[in-house]
């Protein structure tokens, strides 16, 4: 393992979208993947994030109650909120949950990209 890489955990219930966030992004950044709310809130308990990628809806444990657990967990971590579902509402919500970034699915590799670099850097 590299520490000298920033760490990020993603977590989504969906296999190609977990996918595709550890291709865009394991060369710069060491990953962690979590399939569902319950397994990321397991991972944060053990280890500490530099940054949580987290989709919104998911079965059991949302999004919303990840990104508030990790922000109890560690204040200083960084959550971007990602979601096929994006309104108005589940916008402010999720940054009134703590999240430092919302991206809309489907989103570019640019946009992640620039998400990232604003809640962490290289």
């Amino acid at each position: 393992m590299n520490t000298d890489k920033k760490t990020i955990l993603i977590v989504d219930d969906e296999e190609i979208i977990r996918e595709f966030l550890f291709e865009v992004l394991n060369e710069s950044y060491q990953i962690s993947v979590a399939c569902d709310g319950d397994e990321a809130i397991e991972k944060i308990q053990d280890e500490s994030y530099d940054l949580i990628i987290t989709d919104l809806k998911m079965p059991k444990v949302s999004g919303e109650e990840v990104v508030r657990f990790a922000r109890e967990a560690d204040p200083g971590s960084k959550v971007i909120v990602i979601s096929g579902y994006s309104s108005l509402y589940t916008v402010s919500q999720s940054v009134n949950c703590g999240a430092c970034a919302f991206l809309s699915k489907p989103f570019s590799i640019k946009e992640l990209l620039q998400a990232v670099t604003s809640a962490i850097g290289v």
